[in-house]
């Protein structure tokens, strides 16, 4: 008796695979189709591609050649004021340093004329007083020479500050030109 069921199972299983080998290659069938009209898809696409590509409109290519030129005006246009602005940063580093030197210079020269009027302090009272004036008139003449200094320095710096932000308004101009046209040219394409 457990032979008899043995011997069905089997059977069983030969005709469970001999479906699925009919399911299967009905599945292959079915594949080699769909694999022939992705193919012939594919063909039109390539076909159609190629049409838009050879009948591109001669309109559409001047003005694509007329935006591209505009671009490049604007990234030259934008390397020139990067230039300016790289001119005006080593300029206010120049000032920078030159603010420095005249500081300490004047650091130096109060230090010196300080102890200078402290060695002659047995001159009378008139020639303390004449020196006195001399020595504020002097820091006076310093003092306008460094606020002075300290005016082109804030000039310069707001100069750079107004560079940069044109330079990051035209970039920003400039992105969204380039999107455009990428976003024309792939319409173009399609």
């Amino acid at each position: 008796m457990e032979i008899l069921r043995l011997a069905q199972s089997k059977r069983n299983i030969i005709s469970l695979n001999m479906d699925l080998e009919r399911d299967m290659q009905r599945i292959d069938e079915a594949n080699q189709e769909l694999l022939l009209k992705i193919q012939e898809r594919e063909d039109e696409i390539q076909r159609l591609e190629s049409e838009v590509t050879q009948t591109g409109d001669l309109a559409e290519d001047e003005e694509w050649e007329k935006e591209n030129c505009t671009t490049m005006e604007r990234e030259t246009a934008l390397q020139e004021m990067e230039e300016e602005t790289a001119r005006l940063e080593r300029k206010n580093e120049t000032l920078v340093h030159s603010i420095t030197e005249l500081h300490r210079k004047l650091t130096r020269k109060s230090q010196k004329k300080t102890k200078y009027e402290q060695n002659n302090l047995d001159g009378t009272p008139e020639e303390s007083k004449a020196k006195l004036q001399q020595l504020e008139a002097s820091c006076v003449d310093q003092e306008k020479e460094l606020a002075k200094v300290m005016e082109d320095y804030a000039f310069v710096a707001q100069l750079c500050e107004d560079q940069a932000l044109c330079i990051k308004k035209y970039q920003e101009t400039l992105r969204k030109i380039e999107e455009e046209l990428e976003t024309r040219f792939l319409e173009r394409e399609v």
